[in-house]
């Protein structure tokens, strides 16, 4: 019997259980951007603390693998932080994508803060914590 996965990623990609649909069926939806990690976790389709930071931090690592975000340094983490902020309002009491959030918002900041920082580094050290080993470790 094949095991069953709450979350499926490789980077770019992502795609949750719909577990609204649990145990009568079994179907993964995509979700592209922050905007529908915030749709499936306010709508109850991604269920339990740790699930639901990792789907809304790999949705925002997803974005900005597809470029969003900026131009420039003070844009794209403005960017991070609205996006994180925004995360958190689908499931208030969720205290691990606050943590979560709190926690990529500063990195991406810190980055953006180092002598000759770029964009790119920004991009791929949020990318690396938002869905990392790190991340998972985190909770």
């Amino acid at each position: 019997m094949p095991s069953l996965e709450a979350i499926r990623y490789s980077r770019g990609s992502l795609q949750v259980l719909d577990q609204l649909l649990l145990p009568q069926q079994c179907r993964y939806e995509g979700v592209g951007s922050v905007r529908q990690a915030w749709e499936a976790i306010r709508t109850m389709k991604v269920r339990g603390a740790p699930a639901i930071a990792l789907v809304g931090c790999l949705s925002l690592a997803v974005e900005l693998q597809a470029g969003a975000g900026g131009p420039g340094l003070a844009a794209l983490v403005a960017f991070v932080r609205d996006a994180l902020n925004f995360l958190v309002t689908a499931r208030p009491t969720a205290v691990n994508m606050a943590r979560a959030a709190c926690d990529l918002a500063d990195a991406a900041a810190q980055e953006a803060e180092r002598e000759g920082a770029t964009e790119k580094a920004v991009r791929e050290r949020t990318w690396r914590l938002g869905s990392g080993k790190r991340l998972s470790m985190m909770w």
